[in-house]
């Protein structure tokens, strides 16, 4: 695996005192006149930006579990969904029993902190070149990116703490901070949050025309096209997302179906990987990462090594895959087992096999595939009745299930089956709550056939309050814009 290390300056905000608000100016910030008139203090900011997104600590407080940066918030996200069980009452339980979405838990202090810190620092790109009156093509990228970062974690801050888009326009959104002025800001709606987003990536989709990234772990014009796809099919502007999402795949492959359940987790140089993280030695967070807590084989916290937990997939999922279906081999069959991973050595019945890393601790991140956007253009197309819709799901799901026949299914009902083939392509992958919540369908642990233990049955009803994290205490203390009628339920 070939790696880069990289050297970078790591400007945020001080979230741990009581009185720091989000737009406070971090500690040994640069001026907007200074990063105006420096490239690389732009480059180093993005470089920085994107290594906290890999990192261990941003969060703060710097939680085992889920306190990795993107990775971790995507892990978050998952064990608040339905398709994921915790097989014991350990590691990640209040996240799986919904006590980590209250305002007093670091749970939601680390999505908060995490994503308002990449707009911290994008805002300081952002501010310091928007206005200049000639930029050059460097500098077009550099704030083509700082824009799509900004509008990434705006995204996720406003689907993690708001009500999703359909409907839901005028609830309260998430604080737009411009880090112009000291004043914390108030929520705003749903409405205005997007209306930042929006504008946001277009701009940067079109700054980025022609910019050819060093490598995946930085964002060019075909994740601002992923980032808009997601973001079109969240507001049903279905079209959109579905031209957006096709154009986003059109520069990469789907890896062979039979390495999904094998290899296909830990390369940033997988063909269809198209954003994530390279890490190495020295940018391993060990313990504290994804691949400790998800890998089942490896010596970290989630299987067999310590015996804290694996993370298996729901068993009435796991019995909608069909048997020729070769991603069903990323899951210990709870009948027949796996001869790799054989019981006597403690392995059990739904427990993930899909994210195996080799190394110690160096594993590769995904946050974005191409195998998603097939399933983006597939769903906007069945909406709008295009019958092509079909063929699209046809191209992933036969690479993945060589029994697979293309759909004779129309309307809602094509809807419905990618979204089966989202829960199964994309399980672990920070994507099912989300889904959960945009489509609006009950979180249902309890019923007929589930395996999720009893520590884990909650069910909520589409669009209920638990649908939301409650905005972290020490925000609602320290921002004057903020008070406690403007926290959720």
């Amino acid at each position: 695996m070939k790696k880069f290390i990289f050297l970078f300056i790591i400007i945020v905000g001080l979230y741990s005192c009581e009185d720091d608000f989000l737009d406070t100016e971090p500690a040994n910030s640069i001026s907007t006149e200074q990063v105006a008139s420096t490239p690389a203090a732009n480059q180093a900011i993005l470089r920085g930006i994107y290594a906290n997104l890999r990192t261990n600590g941003i969060g703060n407080p710097a939680r085992v579990d889920v306190d990795y940066g993107q990775k971790g918030i995507m892990a978050i996200t998952d064990m608040m969904g339905q398709d994921i069980v915790l097989n014991n009452f350990n590691w990640y339980i209040f996240l799986y029993n919904y006590n980590g979405r209250q305002q007093t838990s670091s749970r939601t202090n680390i999505v908060w902190n995490t994503y308002y810190t990449a707009i911290a620092d994008a805002n300081s790109v952002i501010n310091g070149l928007q206005n200049l009156g000639d930029r050059n093509a460097t500098e077009d990228a550099l704030l083509g990116q700082a824009l799509a970062i900004r509008s990434f974690a705006l995204f996720n801050l406003v689907r993690v703490y708001s009500d999703t888009y359909i409907g839901n326009q005028s609830s309260p959104g998430v604080p737009l901070t411009d880090r112009i002025d000291f004043d914390g800001k108030g929520r705003g709606t749903v409405q205005d949050v997007y209306d930042q987003i929006i504008p946001d990536l277009e701009s940067a989709k079109a700054l980025l025309e022609g910019y050819s990234r060093a490598n995946k772990q930085e964002i060019d014009q075909s994740v601002v096209q992923g980032f808009l796809a997601n973001v079109y099919l969240e507001t049903g502007k279905w079209q959109l997302a579905a031209d957006n999402a096709e154009d986003a795949k059109s520069g990469y492959s789907l890896m062979p179906g039979d390495t999904y359940a094998t290899d296909g987790w830990d390369d940033i140089n997988n063909v269809e990987w198209m954003w994530g993280a390279d890490i190495d030695n020295l940018t391993s967070t060990t313990f504290i990462s994804f691949f400790s807590h998800f890998d089942s084989t490896a010596g970290g916290y989630g299987g067999v090594g310590f015996g804290f937990g694996f993370k298996m997939i729901e068993a009435r999922l796991y019995e909608q895959i069909p048997l020729t279906d070769l991603r069903r081999d990323a899951w210990i069959d709870p009948v027949a087992g796996n001869p790799d991973f054989p019981a006597s050595d403690g392995y059990i019945g739904y427990a993930n096999v899909k994210f195996i890393d080799e190394t110690f601790f160096e594993g590769d991140y995904s946050y974005m595939r191409s195998a998603e956007m097939y399933l983006i253009e597939a769903e906007a197309k069945a909406r709008l009745g295009d019958a092509t819709a079909a063929d699209v799901l046809f191209e992933l799901v036969s690479n993945r299930d060589p029994g697979y026949v293309k759909s004779t299914n129309t309307g809602m009902d094509l809807v419905e089956e990618v979204y089966l083939q989202r829960r199964i392509e994309l399980w672990g992958e920070g994507v099912s709550w989300f889904d959960l919540k945009r489509l609006k369908k009950p979180l249902d642990r309890s019923g007929a056939g589930s395996n999720h233990r009893s520590f884990g049955l909650v069910d909520i009803e589409p669009g209920g309050d638990f649908f939301k994290m409650q905005i972290p205490q020490g925000e609602l203390n320290s921002n004057p814009n903020l008070g406690p009628t403007d926290q959720n339920p």
